[in-house]
This record gives structure tokens, C-alpha cells and sequence, in this order.
């Protein structure tokens, strides 16, 4: 078996223009941890997820590479930071896309698609085409768990 059984063929997905509200709604409705991002041809760009909306969120301070490691301190209220977050919404996700994250190919092995979720601690993984770069679908953990439940049926 490959990714390319395992995967949802047609995810949700978002284009580099899209909001950060749009795609907060997204995530939000669907319920889900990352969102894809493509061109108008369908070229896999990176992805926006819920990891882009808490560094939106969170003050700056915080997130700073050399930033605050004891935050106990603030006084920041649920209000400030849904402000916060409101205030961003309509910047575009193509200024807060993640690039780093795995990608898997078509014909990448199962073992190997279950291998990376587990070491990176990802739960869902893009499937690029590898010449043309065009996102193919995405694997969730739930798709995995799926096929391997009604494997032993």
C-alpha cells in the first residue's frame, strides 16, 4: 500500500490570497490542524494551520525566537487576544505559511507515511506530485486508522 491509498484526493485547501479569517473558519468547521495551500495551478505552496493562528494570536514577545519563557506573569485576557486575532484576520495566509513541513509522494510506502507522522509528530501529511509539485491530496491520521481498522475486519 502507498499514500496514494491512503489519502483524501480532494482536501480542503486553501490559495496564498486567502484570509486568515477564511482560514480560521476552515480549521475551525472542519476541524482540522493544517490546511494546504496552493497556487491556481494546484502547486503545493506550504501549509497554514493552527500553529499560524496561535503565533497571530500570541504577543510578540512570546514568540520571538529569543522571546519570554515565563509568561505567568501577563495579565492578558481572552478578549485581548480574540482582539488580537480579529485585528490580523484579513491578512493574507501566504504571509504565514509554514514550508518546513514533510511532504509525501504518491508512491511513498505506508510504513513510510506512518514512520514520519509518528517522528515528526504531524497529523496529516501533503501528498506532492514530485515532479510537478501539485498537491495530489493529504493523508490524515484518521485515513491511516481508517484503512488499518477495516483491514483487520
Amino acid at each position: 500500500m502507498t499514500a496514494q491509498n491512503l489519502m483524501n484526493p480532494n482536501p480542503v485547501t486553501l490559495r496564498p490570497t486567502d484570509t486568515v479569517a477564511t482560514a480560521a473558519t476552515h480549521i475551525l468547521t472542519h476541524r482540522l490542524r493544517h490546511l494546504p495551500v496552493v497556487d491556481d495551478q494546484g502547486r503545493y505552496l506550504g501549509t497554514f494551520s493552527i500553529y499560524s493562528l496561535l503565533r497571530l494570536t500570541l504577543p510578540k514577545a512570546v514568540i520571538m525566537e529569543e522571546g519570554l519563557r515565563d509568561v505567568s506573569f501577563t495579565t492578558e485576557t481572552i478578549d485581548g487576544l480574540a482582539r488580537r486575532l480579529r485585528e490580523r484576520g484579513s491578512e493574507p495566509v501566504g504571509q504565514w505559511l509554514s514550508q518546513d513541513d514533510p511532504v509525501m509522494h504518491p508512491d511513498t510506502p505506508t510504513m513510510e507515511v506512518m514512520l514520519l507522522m509518528l517522528r515528526g509528530r504531524t497529523t496529516s501529511v501533503p501528498v506532492v506530485d514530485q515532479h510537478s509539485n501539485r498537491l495530489e491530496g493529504i493523508i490524515a491520521f484518521w485515513d491511516v486508522l481508517e484503512k488499518l481498522l477495516v483491514e483487520t475486519r
